[in-house]
């Protein structure tokens, strides 16, 4: 074994920091995980399971729940267990003694468990680590306690752990490649972080805000999206997630820079033959116009579209929007839709 040198590709360990509205939108869905988000972020250390499809924001939840938490002043330390070497990870966790192995630092060096103490430790791909990692993590979350690779001290740790994934871990359980017991362990409580392609009626509110953010970065904002743009935006049915929409909408912002941004910009691959998403049929003629009223614009025009796709059929409409009922005709009021 090496000795471990740069940590920095596989973990950020930072204090958390605002999340902007542009990343949560106002679905019903995303209203359930801040919900949970408030929930759990009340208690002491509460271990959670955030689960989801890549992309679709599971660090931005866990970086949340610490925000929100009493432990927000701590470190929030983020973890990814795939991005370590065969061997390497067991000492980059729980650190190790000097002369633990060949290449150890003298004096030995602090695992991110001890860098996180007070605060929250995010392990994303949980479902990467080895059987005899799993087995040292299942002995932190029991004892509350950690050992340094090569020391015979064992060591109190103050954490919330928080664990990440995009796999199934009950099936993983089924299959003999990951503990049962850490399984129950690590989903004290569970997040689920809905698919961008069931929470479409997000779409014109997260568009609108990476649009803004990426326009400040470089300094440039474009008019605003072309119809034609609208439509390819809405048939999409995002494999990525919201990691995927952000892409799109910054390399659409460079490449158009201050004019409109057409489907040339956007570069999307074809969607697959899967067409809109949850019923949605595409929206056409209309602009959308950023910063001026561009919010309003586009998600007038998304209700408009998909109450004539529901042929006026509230409930159902509200569902293809993943919005409550209240919360449509709110927006139809708004927008001087007719709710009679």
């Amino acid at each position: 074994m090496r000795a471990l040198t740069d940590r920095k590709e596989c973990t950020d360990a930072v204090q958390a920091a605002p999340v902007g509205w542009v990343e949560w939108g106002e679905s019903r869905a995303m209203g359930d995980v801040v919900t949970a988000i408030d929930r759990v972020a009340a208690t002491p250390r509460t271990t959670v399971l955030v689960m989801g499809e890549s992309g679709t924001g599971k660090e931005i939840v866990a970086r949340e729940i610490h925000r929100r938490s009493a432990r927000k002043d701590k470190p929030f330390v983020a973890v990814n267990c795939a991005g370590f070497a065969d061997g390497l990870l067991e000492a980059d966790l729980f650190g190790y003694a000097s002369g633990a192995f060949t290449g150890a630092l003298p004096g030995g060096r602090e695992g991110l468990f001890a860098a996180a103490h007070g605060g929250s430790i995010l392990l994303d791909e949980i479902g990467e680590l080895d059987m005899n990692l799993q087995a040292h993590l299942l002995r932190v979350l029991q004892e509350r306690t950690f050992r340094p690779v090569g020391s015979a001290v064992d060591h109190a740790i103050d954490v919330r752990i928080l664990a990440a994934t995009n796999r199934d871990l009950g099936q993983m359980v089924s299959a003999g490649r990951f503990r049962e017991d850490l399984y129950y362990r690590l989903n004290v409580l569970s997040i689920r972080v809905p698919a961008l392609r069931d929470r479409m009626g997000d779409v014109p509110r997260l568009v609108q805000g990476f649009v803004e953010v990426v326009g400040r970065e470089i300094g440039c904002t474009p008019r605003g999206l072309t119809p034609e743009a609208v439509e390819a935006l809405s048939k999409h049915r995002w494999p990525g997630n919201v990691r995927e929409l952000r892409n799109v909408i910054e390399r659409a912002v460079l490449l158009a820079r201050e004019g409109w941004i057409g489907t040339e910009h956007l570069l999307l691959d074809e969607p697959s033959g899967f067409g809109p998403a949850a019923g949605m049929q595409p929206m056409t003629g209309m602009h959308l116009s950023i910063p001026d009223c561009s919010l309003r614009s586009v998600e007038r025009a998304l209700i408009e579209r998909v109450l004539v796709d529901a042929a006026g059929n509230r409930s159902h409409a509200a569902r293809v929007l993943g919005v409550n009922r209240t919360t449509l005709y709110n927006k139809m009021r708004t927008y001087g839709l007719s709710v009679a």
